[in-house]
């Protein structure tokens, strides 16, 4: 693994830093600070490793059982926000690159605000 790439991994484990576990507080209501950054998409697709959205906060027991296969990480996902993964994972990274030139700033700035406001 390259350097960079591993300064991004340790990067990435600061986003959701002080954010509470999404299955914690949605399942049971409780407020557990999240002790891990989970990727929805795993981090071999390249396109999604390091985008914010492809991130869950996670408690380090919940984090071990969706790996497990004991918690569907789907059922916590917001339903334009697994659109959006969904839709990027299986896109070609070429097909990816046009639709985002295609967009104006506004538009593709509009877009991200939109998913964001799901984490915010």
């Amino acid at each position: 693994m390259k350097a960079i790439e591993k300064e991004l991994d340790k990067l990435v484990q600061t986003v959701c830093h002080k954010q509470y576990c999404r299955i914690c507080a949605k399942k049971d209501g409780v407020l557990r600070t999240a002790e891990a950054t989970h990727h929805i998409i795993g981090r071999a697709n390249k396109m999604l490793r390091y985008d914010i959205i492809n991130l869950m906060p996670v408690c380090l027991e919940h984090h071990r059982q969706i790996h497990d296969g004991k918690i569907n990480q789907w059922d916590y996902i917001d339903t334009d926000i697994a659109e959006y993964l969904r839709e990027v994972k299986n896109a070609s990274y070429k097909d990816f690159l046009i639709k985002i030139a295609n967009q104006t700033n506004d538009e593709y700035l509009k877009e991200c605000r939109d998913v964001l406001k799901k984490y915010v």
